[in-house]
């Protein structure tokens, strides 16, 4: 059986790092460290389960949750932010566009496979 794809979004290389030494045994995870390379990865393939950070340089992340939402490759795909932004607003409109869950940073190990289990249970 092929491991379920998990894609990590995120220019914080401790983050990213933490994620993929959590699950990088049990799923294929794939990363990319800006936006702009979420894309190129997002146009090619279809993850199972994307984390994905909000500050970002050049294309951020509500631009790449509004990117898969509008494609019917990725549209169905569930998105959880991981982000340093805590105010109301900010996980409001992440919501809004399509996000399906906000978490906030510094995330817990324990968190991350909570979510995990949640969106990937049976896949």
């Amino acid at each position: 059986m092929d491991k379920a794809k998990i894609l990590v979004i995120d220019d914080d290389p401790i983050c990213t790092s933490m994620i993929l030494a959590l699950l990088g045994d049990d799923y294929l995870v794939l990363t990319a460290n800006s936006g702009d390379g979420a894309i190129e990865v997002l146009s090619s393939m279809k993850p199972d389960l994307v984390f994905v950070d909000i500050t970002m340089p050049d294309v951020n992340g509500y631009q790449v949750i509004k990117y898969m939402k509008e494609h019917e490759l990725t549209q169905h795909v569930p998105v959880v932010v991981i982000s340093s932004l805590t105010e109301e607003s900010d996980q409001k409109l992440a919501l809004k566009i399509g996000a399906d869950e906000y978490l906030t940073k510094p995330i817990l190990p324990n968190t991350v496979q909570l979510t995990v289990d949640k969106y990937l249970d049976g896949v």
